[in-house]
């Protein structure tokens, strides 16, 4: 689509809701008469785990100001399901959910995650609606808003204030499925990255028959070798021979597989599938799990040798329907169909033969099943018989039926077809049910405690349900080292947290990172660790001892990548295709290690995955009035901010960082220019800049008073000459990153070509170093006094931002940056500059966590290619690209955000 079409798009559109293709972004500017406050949105994680918490602040409201958090998502049925609370900004303009709370909407008080577990269908749906995940292979969009007021109804009607698009995921990167249809079994089997082998679990749902995957999904996400079971579907109701056999083949399938450890294989049920979990490790010969884990069933009808099927069981189990009952709301409450607790045993399982863990799940409001009664049965026989240190009961007052994985919407009744295809509703009641969800699933066995608050609550969580699930214990001769990496999706510049498990204590391990570039090289960065006594390490407290990075350096596995040894001289990571992520490999080896990586198993592996572009930001190529160009349009009603993003004298369209920006709330432009196509007809003017200022700030996602310019190296010359001399474009402010204010492009005409030739004469004052090194920053010094060689600064009367490394071996920044502020200073509009200047810092200054590149290939203006020296330290510099990018961040939200005075102090 061209930026025309796209431009007249937009204004068809511009009020339109279109939920099918969901939404939103980050913010928009109000109406002229609310004193032109926009408020900003952020959601971090922006992709995650469906299990993974989030966290949502709203900036720049009025003070005490009324607004209402609402999310939105489109189910695959087709669907919608929302949910709202109601929050007042405190004296600084600011909403935290995590911190502050909600006092009206689906949900009240401090609830981080209400914007998902309160969720229900929105007026006017269907009756009897539940939220499940068919196709794992794709993620849930949320879009989560921000509403002037407490509103209740008509958020379709109304323009939000600012979005976000949010993807919640059950698979995590590097996750296979595999379908798995051998000896008549039926299922899917998701395996996580790594070598393996791993631990297993079969999972088995409930009497609605069919093969879910969502849960199977999420627990490979979390280093389990998971088969979803299907049985009960309709197929398997024409030919009703299914057996016990079926589930002793599904197991044997599972524990066969040679990614799984064969003697570290659960089963785990829920409502009628806990009737076939707790059969088969009461009576089978051949599958013999480890654990169980039974959720919201019983261990009445048992099906058994002598031979009873499941569809036995069901056919006994209709004919108890009789004890149903239906209430005033015509809903069928199916508990009583088990009740009394029968004492005879061909009538329930003999628990008392069950000699593995087992931890029962319930809900004291479940209507669907008397799971109270049950676990309270089941609890006395495993006692009488001796084995009743085995049980771990949770039991959870107000929870209902459907204990899911967390943040799941709750669902009291849902429809339900019985095996007599005959449709029900089953009433299934929580008040509490999602947050209950959530600790149901960190498996607290009575006697296990932790007191290791290094670790994120979930990480410990996931600790306790993989010891106590699969017997991992640090004591164990063959322990299972657990890698954690939250979030596994995440925008570059988002932190993630690594953690391990499992290992023996003061155990030495070397954490290793691994990347492939569209280039097909290879990256890595490595730590070297050692456990404590608890056998866990932590990447955010623990620190390096050596490898590329040392000390407590959460991301120094990204920032301190390198190319691998035998690779090319002077690479530089860059990314091309913004539309797919960084995969990014960490891994866990034994020992410490310097080399020799890819010749060794690793422990463990995580995949993950590192994005420029946040879910809903449109990409879209710019071809118009001889500007080429790419923009990037944030997801929500607008308009937006926007930043016009050049980059150096390298040439061509670089895409990346722009892309990031608009995934911070930015409408962004990144230009190209001086490309091959350019060098055959030099006619480049700063024309040219001008028209593609203007092309942004006419577009109607743009608020027009409210566009900056951003350059760097190169960039800067063009930024500073269009702030001091242009009479048509007007950047609202300005940032400049590693370059210099010599050599404008200025009327009387200089087009960047003629600027470039006579950089190139300048060239005779670069000088080679002792490893033939091009070291080019002397070209511009001394800084010359007169003004026709540099950009009259004084002339600027927008805030500016000057970025420098103190390293710079590329441009004379700091010397640049100093006749700045003098020449500023003169003129009274000193006030207007920040500079931020970073010792150990070189010359190209990027996006948080990026490699840092001592030198690189470049190829000049006339064709040749050189080896240049742009300097800094690996170390500082990693420091300096994390602080000016928030500051930036900072600059641009201050500047373009809010109406304030014209002064550029951070």
């Amino acid at each position: 689509m061209t930026f025309r079409k796209v431009c007249i798009l937009a204004r068809m559109t511009a009020r339109v809701l279109v939920l099918s293709r969901p939404p939103p972004t980050r913010l928009c500017i109000r109406s002229a008469s609310s004193s032109a406050v926009c408020p900003v949105l952020s959601v971090q994680p922006i992709r995650a785990l469906v299990d993974e918490k989030f966290k949502i602040v709203v900036r720049n409201l009025h003070p005490k100001e009324e607004v209402t958090l609402h999310s939105l998502h489109q189910s695959e049925d087709e669907d919608y399901w929302e949910a709202f609370g109601h929050y007042t900004s405190d004296k600084n303009g600011t909403v935290s959910v995590t911190e502050d709370a909600s006092t009206g909407g689906t949900y009240t008080g401090v609830e981080p995650m209400g914007l998902l577990w309160s969720m229900r269908p929105i007026p006017g749906s269907r009756h009897g609606l539940r939220l499940r995940k068919r196709d794992v292979m794709s993620p849930m969009v949320v879009n989560i808003s921000i509403f002037s007021g407490h509103m209740t109804q008509g958020f379709s009607e109304k323009d939000a204030l600012a979005t976000v698009v949010t993807e919640r995921w059950y698979l995590a990167p590097g996750v296979q499925r595999v379908d798995v249809r051998e000896r008549g079994v039926k299922g899917t089997l998701f395996i996580p990255p790594g070598p393996g082998p791993f631990p297993a679990v079969l999972d088995m749902w409930g009497g609605g028959g069919g093969l879910v995957e969502y849960r199977a999904a999420l627990l490979a996400s979390h280093g389990f070798v998971t088969m979803a079971l299907g049985y009960l579907s309709p197929e398997d109701k024409r030919t009703p021979t299914l057996e016990t056999e079926y589930f002793d083949i599904a197991y044997h399938l599972l524990q066969s597989h040679p990614q799984v450890c064969p003697d570290r294989v659960a089963a785990l049920g829920l409502s009628f599938g806990t009737t076939i979990t707790l059969t088969m490790a009461a009576y089978s010969k051949t599958a013999q799990p480890r654990c169980c884990v039974c959720i919201s069933g019983s261990h009445v009808y048992p099906f058994s040798k002598p031979q009873k099927s499941p569809f036995v069981v069901l056919e006994y189990m209709k004919r108890t329907l009789l004890k149903a009952r239906i209430d005033e709301n015509n809903h069928v409450i199916w508990r009583d169909a088990v009740l009394p607790i029968p004492t005879e045993l061909d009538t329930k399982v003999d628990v008392a033969r069950i000699k593995c863990p087992l931890l029962i799940v319930v809900g004291l409001d479940d209507q669907n099943w008397a799971t109270v009664e049950s676990a309270a049965d089941i609890k006395q026989m495993m006692e009488r018989c001796g084995n009743g240190h085995l049980l771990t009961v949770l039991s959870y007052p107000d929870a209902g039926h459907l204990i899911e994985p967390p943040y799941t919407p709750h669902v009291r009744f849902s429809n339900f077809t019985t095996q007599g295809r005959q449709k029900a509703v089953g009433s299934m009641t929580v008040r509490k049910y999602c947050i209950l969800t959530h600790d149901s699933k960190s498996v607290r066995f009575e006697e296990r405690t932790t007191s290791d608050s290094s670790l994120d609550k979930n990480v410990l969580k996931m600790n306790i349900l993989a010891d106590v699930w699969l017997g991992r214990s640090a004591m164990s001769v063959s322990v299972c080292p657990v890698l954690s990496v939250q979030p596994t999706r995440a925008l570059v510049d988002e932190k993630f947290k690594i953690a391990v498990r499992n290992l023996q204590p003061r155990q030495e391990v070397t954490l290793h990172s691994l990347y492939q570039s569209e280039d097909k090289d290879y990256w890595e960065a490595f730590g070297h660790y050692t456990s404590n006594k608890n056998g866990t390490v932590s990447v955010t407290e623990d620190a390096s001892t050596g490898g590329t990075y040392t000390g407590v350096e959460p991301m120094g596995l990204l920032w301190s990548m390198r190319p691998i040894p035998g690779s090319r001289q002077g690479l530089r990571l860059r990314k091309r295709d913004i539309m797919s992520p960084m995969v990014v490999n960490i891994s866990i080896f034994s020992g410490h290690m310097t080399q020799g990586f890819c010749e060794k198993d690793a422990l463990a592996t995580v995949v993950t995955e590192r994005w420029y572009l946040a879910p809903g930001v449109q990409r879209v190529d710019v071809r118009e009035r001889g500007v080429k160009g790419t923009l990037f349009i944030p997801p929500g009603p607008g308009p937006f901010p926007a930043v016009l993003d050049m980059w150096g004298g390298g040439g061509g369209l670089v895409e990346y960082r722009a892309a990031l920006l608009a995934s911070h709330g930015f409408v962004t432009m990144a230009l190209g220019y001086l490309s091959a196509e350019d060098k055959r007809t030099p006619t480049l003017e700063t024309e040219y800049f001008d028209i593609a200022y203007h092309l942004l700030q006419s577009h109607p996602q743009v608020c027009p008073d409210r566009v900056a310019a951003l350059g760097l190296c190169f960039g800067t010359s063009v930024t500073l000459t269009m702030a001091a001399y242009s009479k048509t474009a007007q950047p609202r402010c300005c940032v400049c990153i590693s370059g210099s204010h010599v050599y404008p492009i200025s009327k009387p005409q200089k087009s960047p070509f003629e600027v470039l030739e006579y950089m190139k004469r300048t060239l005779l004052k670069a000088h080679i170093d002792e490893n033939n090194h091009l070291i080019w920053r002397d070209a511009v010094l001394p800084i010359p006094t007169e003004l026709d060689t540099k950009v009259d600064v004084a002339r600027i009367k927008c805030p500016l931002l000057i970025v420098v490394g103190q390293d710079d071996q590329n441009i004379a920044t700091v010397e640049s940056a100093a006749d700045i502020k003098q020449m500023m200073e003169r003129s009274g509009n000193g006030h207007l500059l920040t500079v931020l200047s970073y010792p150990g810092a070189g010359h190209l200054i990027e996006p948080p966590y990026t490699p840092h590149v001592r030198l690189c290939n470049f190829t000049t203006q006339g064709r040749q290619k050189v080896l240049m020296l742009c300097g800094g330290q690996t170390k500082p510099h990693a420091d300096a690209q994390e602080d000016s990018w928030n500051k930036i961040l900072l600059f641009l939200h201050t500047h373009l955000h809010q109406d304030t005075p014209p002064a550029a102090r951070l």
